[in-house]
């Protein structure tokens, strides 16, 4: 059985737009930042409004752990504001405090789903320049040595075989970060 991790030189540092983290650091470290955004914005006063830099935490949140995390980072960041800023709204400014909260959870909600659409489309051109190449081409998960994806190619021809048979054909190599942040190498056949 071949070691799957010998086989490829480690990915660049910068091949994630946010590091080479797991969703759980992401989202630890991005909940610290709302948390010190909120801790801010409360000092500074209802006046000056620093609320939508919540959009750094939430944007990496929805980046490395989905739209569903970006939504609920959304939703706890504006609750956060509201009730830091609720008892200091008398009843005649109560209407633009609300309509406030309400245009920062629209502005949250549509860069989460934005930001989303845009992972979503990165990674669906990843896989559609595999599914052009006319060689087989397979991501292989490096921790169970399982065949994550196959290209047209590869299924046509080799899909049958186990990843131990495959390892022995020559090919090009390199890491990839697969979804789940599982790492993963893909392995382009060269025959």
């Amino acid at each position: 059985m071949r070691n799957w991790e010998q086989m490829a030189s480690p990915a660049p540092a910068d091949d994630d737009l946010f590091g080479d983290y797991s969703p759980a650091v992401t989202c630890a470290s991005a909940l610290i930042l709302v948390l010190a955004i909120a801790t801010i914005d409360k000092l500074t006063g209802y006046e000056l409004q620093i609320g939508v830099l919540h959009l750094i935490p939430i944007t990496m949140v929805t980046w490395a752990a989905g739209r569903n995390w970006g939504l609920g980072l959304s939703f706890l960041a504006v609750a956060l504001w509201f009730t830091m800023f609720r008892s200091d709204m008398s009843l005649r400014s109560s209407l633009y405090f609300y309509w406030d909260g309400a245009v920062l959870l629209g502005t949250c909600v549509a860069f989460v789903l934005l930001v989303a659409r845009l992972r979503e489309a990165v990674r669906t051109s990843e896989l559609t320049f595999l599914e052009s190449l006319n060689t087989p081409a397979y991501i292989v998960d490096l921790k169970h040595g399982a065949v994550l994806y196959g290209n047209a190619a590869f299924r046509e021809w080799l899909a049958a075989r186990s990843p131990q048979e495959l390892a022995r054909f020559a090919a090009k190599e390199a890491m990839v970060k697969w979804p789940g942040s599982r790492r993963a190498l893909l392995r382009i056949l060269i025959l």
